[in-house]
């Protein structure tokens, strides 16, 4: 039984390597559309990342208000600030019209005089807090506390709430370090008149709370997600599920030409030339998932792409490729076993995996799809078997947590290996 198996796997493993176009399918095609889809999705997150929102700034105020906004927009890195058009004259009334047609996205207005009227008015707040210490100004009594001082934000009705939400959010933080540091000089002048003390000027009036942002993973993995981190495994799996076309083919061209019936007449059990089959191809498909991976470490950085971040659980990498191995060479049987011709098992090998894929996340990842379709992915092995690698690249999980997945792979092998065997059977009973 040992020899049938071995001579088994070195039957399959001379006519893959004449298959020339099934390799290419195996190999040179996830290649490609790892390089081609990663570049593609790299270049849409930068380009979303990168480009600034262009925003027009009618600065009106002379003093500290106005010179905040400008300097808290411009070091956000995230605004590209215009302060000027073509013939050198921004007004109000321009900037709307700007907005309202399209060309920005959002402008605002700054009002002549905030800075004097916010001074007046954290004096007269002070003056209150302290009274009797301090002599009123005369025009103290004349404060408007009604009035405010009135930014204008115009945006562009297309404008997303989020994005608004976070305009102002940024608008109110420039104010309010305005509004501490002009409290903090009247109160120092206040000091100095009173008690002759010195009050020294702090050098920056920066936030004592500031806010990190990080991916939650184990063992303090800092691993952050990216396209190669989406991309390389999602079509290192849709290759693996590939190998349906060269499997199934070669099981339909082992019974067409009679050479099924021929190996079950041969001394030994017929399952040690099936183990050898389903061995060769579990070799590739691992081969497969090796290069893949080695493509996205070392080879993705040449083109300027980040590096495939692979974790610390590299035992529990392996448990996972060799699970959706199973998978993919279970699944390949089941169609051979079932499909009558070989082109019928092309094509629905074929379009069977392609669904599975776009099904899984392969195509579009889950996140962006519908409720419905996010719902409906959790019936593809391509989608388990990604979750898994999510599991080790972004959260640095090890084989115990990746075992419900694993389970389901195996599980999903197992059933196409039962439904091939019952079909066979079958098949023999009625014939």
């Amino acid at each position: 039984m040992i020899l049938k198996f071995f001579a088994s796997v070195r039957k399959e493993a001379i006519l893959m390597l004449r298959d020339k176009a099934g390799l290419a399918i195996l190999f040179v095609m996830p290649m490609a559309l790892i390089l081609i889809m990663t570049l593609l999705q790299d270049n849409t997150f930068k380009a979303l990342e990168e480009n600034k929102i262009e925003i027009l700034l009618v600065n009106k105020d002379s003093g500290t208000l106005g010179k905040a906004i400008h300097k808290g927009l411009t070091e956000a890195d995230f605004f590209q600030i215009t302060d000027k058009l073509e013939d050198d004259t921004l007004t109000e009334k321009s900037a709307y019209k700007k907005v309202a047609s399209g060309a920005y996205q959002m402008a605002i207005v700054i009002p002549e005089g905030a800075t004097d009227y916010i001074q007046q008015v954290v004096t007269h707040k002070i003056n209150t807090q302290l009274p009797g210490l301090q002599e009123p100004v005369e025009e103290d009594t004349k404060i408007d506390l009604t009035k405010g001082v009135n930014v204008k934000i115009f945006f562009d009705p297309v404008t997303k709430n989020s994005f608004k939400q976070s305009v102002h959010s940024a608008l109110k933080e420039f104010t309010s370090k305005i509004e501490a540091e002009m409290a903090f000089n009247i109160y120092g002048k206040l000091f100095k008149d009173m008690f002759e003390i010195e009050v020294q000027q702090p050098e920056s009036f920066s936030s004592i709370i500031t806010f990190t942002e990080e991916y939650a993973t184990n063992l303090n993995s800092k691993i952050i997600p990216n396209s190669v981190q989406h991309n390389v495994p999602a079509w290192t799996l849709f290759a693996m599920f590939f190998i349906v076309i060269p499997l199934a083919g070669n099981i339909i061209k082992e019974r067409e030409s009679g050479n099924v019936l021929r190996l079950k007449t041969m001394p030994g059990s017929y399952t040690a030339v099936l183990l050898g089959k389903l061995s060769i191809y579990l070799i590739i498909c691992i081969i497969q998932a090796a290069l893949m991976i080695a493509i996205g470490v070392y080879i993705l950085p040449l083109f300027g792409l980040p590096s495939l971040m692979l974790g610390t659980n590299l035992f529990a990498l392996f448990i996972i490729v060799l699970a959706a191995a199973l998978a993919a060479t279970g699944f390949g049987v089941a169609i051979g076993s079932i499909a009558t011709s070989h082109d019928q098992a092309s094509i629905f090998g074929a379009v069977s995996t392609v669904i599975l894929a776009a099904l899984g996340g392969i195509w579009v990842p889950v996140f962006i799809m519908p409720e419905v379709m996010q719902q409906i992915s959790i019936l593809s092995p391509l989608n388990w078997a990604l979750n898994g690698f999510y599991d080790i690249f972004l959260r640095d999980s090890g084989t115990l947590d990746i075992m419900p997945y694993v389970i389901k792979l195996m599980i999903f092998c197992i059933v196409s290996i039962g439904v091939s065997y019952f079909y066979n059977k079958f098949n023999r009973s009625i014939s």
